[in-house]
């Protein structure tokens, strides 16, 4: 029988050791691996994982509202573009649109280093710029390409969205106005934006046009105009606008043309109805303009200024009645010396059916339509001629001083010469300023030309001063 010291004891679990520890989490990890394939199987049938954070920034990239802006960049390029700068311009293009400006960029980039002048390589440098926040760099690079390319919907989209996110708003209207031109209804975004920039635009094109009149510039004004006429035909700033550029280049039947259409839309104004009566006198329906100041008359009773109008309006529309050559000198801008001999000769009955005289030849009227007017006023020695070379020169304007002479002369025959009692000043501007046929000695420029009109109401005052106005 074996000795209690020789009995074996149980044997009890032992723990691990330091060494059997990663052994045993390596065992445990595995079994918990095994424990979640159940769970994984079961979420893979419910949908793809979702996408890194990375990826759902890139694709969220590109705002919703510059979207209708960036359309392929071959659409409405005129030229064909071959392999493989179609699918690489392509594929830059599909970067884009994911939002992935590194790979656009680098697309455009490896496109403008192998032909610096493709211009859809341009465009799509641009439009990520615009992606980018940078419209002013957009502006600057589709500039030559969209200027002169007015079908080129790809760079017209793009720079009208640049410029207008830059301030450039009137370019930004000619782009979104190409676009609409081009594909009407293929991009609503451009007639949008046309209808929406349209009112801010006018008001900076009317600003040009002043600010330009005031410097001088009147070719930049004319250009200012002519994109409101192209682009707000009827709005009152255009008429307006069309009124002050035609009224600097002296071209009085451009400032009526616009004048009849903006007066009926001010009646209040005063001075545009006053304006448009005058120069439907010189220049369009003297029946027109009589009206305009008989209306006038009415509404400013007592005014003497007006009263003085409406008398010119109503020779001004009996001169209307006259021969066509009549009107026709009655109308010039510059009159020539033939032209007012013609209207002395038909004007003034004085000299029509005068008698006495002195017979002269003047050698360059007898091939003239107007030979007898001018033979008429030179045998009454009204208007002088070169007596060496016997000429009356008809083609040359006629001055001021030249036309308060003769009508001095016409006086003179009828008695009421000097009006002021100096026989000196015969002829003068003191002269004429006495017998009142201009208003002041001082406002008297003798050198210089006179219109139609201008002699045509010399006239009037004339005759006034004789008794038969």
């Amino acid at each position: 029988m074996p000795s209690p010291r020789s009995r074996p004891r149980p044997v009890r679990p032992s723990s691990p050791t330091e060494a059997d520890r990663p052994a045993a989490r390596r065992l445990a990890g595995r079994l918990a691996a095994f424990a979640l394939l159940p769970l994984a199987a079961a979420c893979a049938t419910t949908g793809p994982a979702p996408p890194p954070p990375a990826e759902v920034e890139r694709r969220e990239a590109v705002p919703a509202e510059l979207r209708p802006y960036l359309i392929p960049p071959r659409a409405g390029w005129p030229e064909a573009v071959a392999e493989p700068a179609r699918a690489r311009l392509a594929e830059g293009f599909d970067a884009l649109e994911e939002g992935d400006l590194a790979a656009a960029r680098a697309a455009a980039d490896e496109l403008l280093a192998a032909d610096p002048l493709f211009a859809p390589a341009t465009v799509l440098a641009a439009q990520a710029d615009l992606v980018a926040g940078e419209p002013g760099a957009a502006l600057v690079r589709l500039g030559p390409v969209a200027d002169g390319r007015p079908g080129y919907v790809a760079a017209q989209l793009a720079f009208g969205r640049a410029a207008e996110a830059a301030g450039a708003l009137v370019r930004a209207f000619a782009a979104f106005t190409a676009v609409a031109a081009a594909v009407p209804d293929e991009h609503p975004v451009a007639a949008e934006r046309l209808a929406a920039l349209r009112p801010r635009v006018v008001e900076v094109l009317g600003r040009r046009v002043d600010d330009a009149l005031a410097r001088g510039e009147l070719e930049r004004a004319g250009e200012a105009l002519g994109r409101l006429e192209a682009w707000a035909p009827d709005e009152t700033v255009t008429l307006r606008s069309a009124v002050v550029v035609a009224r600097a280049r002296d071209d009085r039947r451009a400032e009526l043309a616009a004048l009849r259409r903006l007066a009926p839309r001010t009646p209040e104004d005063r001075e545009l109805a006053e304006r448009r009566g005058e120069l439907e006198l010189e220049v369009g329906d003297p029946g027109a303009g009589l009206q305009a100041f008989e209306g006038l008359a009415r509404r400013y009773p007592g005014d003497a200024a007006l009263a003085e109008r409406l008398a010119y309006a109503k020779f001004r529309w009996r001169v209307a009645q006259l021969p066509p050559k009549v009107v026709e000198a009655a109308e010039a801008a510059e009159l020539d010396r033939g032209g007012f001999a013609t209207l002395l000769y038909w004007l003034v009955p004085q000299v029509r059916y005068g008698r006495g005289g002195t017979a002269r030849i003047a050698s360059d009227v007898l091939d003239d339509p107007r030979r007898e007017e001018m033979v008429r006023v030179i045998n009454l020695g009204l208007i002088p001629i070169d007596r060496s070379l016997h000429r009356f020169y008809p083609d040359r304007p006629v001055t001021l001083g030249g036309a308060l002479e003769a009508l001095h002369r016409v006086l003179e025959r009828q008695g009421r010469a000097g009006c002021s009692g100096d026989a000196a000043a015969a002829g003068s501007c003191a002269a004429a300023a006495a017998c009142g046929l201009i208003r002041a000695a001082e406002e008297c420029p003798r050198a210089e030309t006179i219109s139609g009109a201008a002699a045509v109401e010399l006239i009037r005052r004339t005759l006034g001063r004789l008794g038969d106005g």
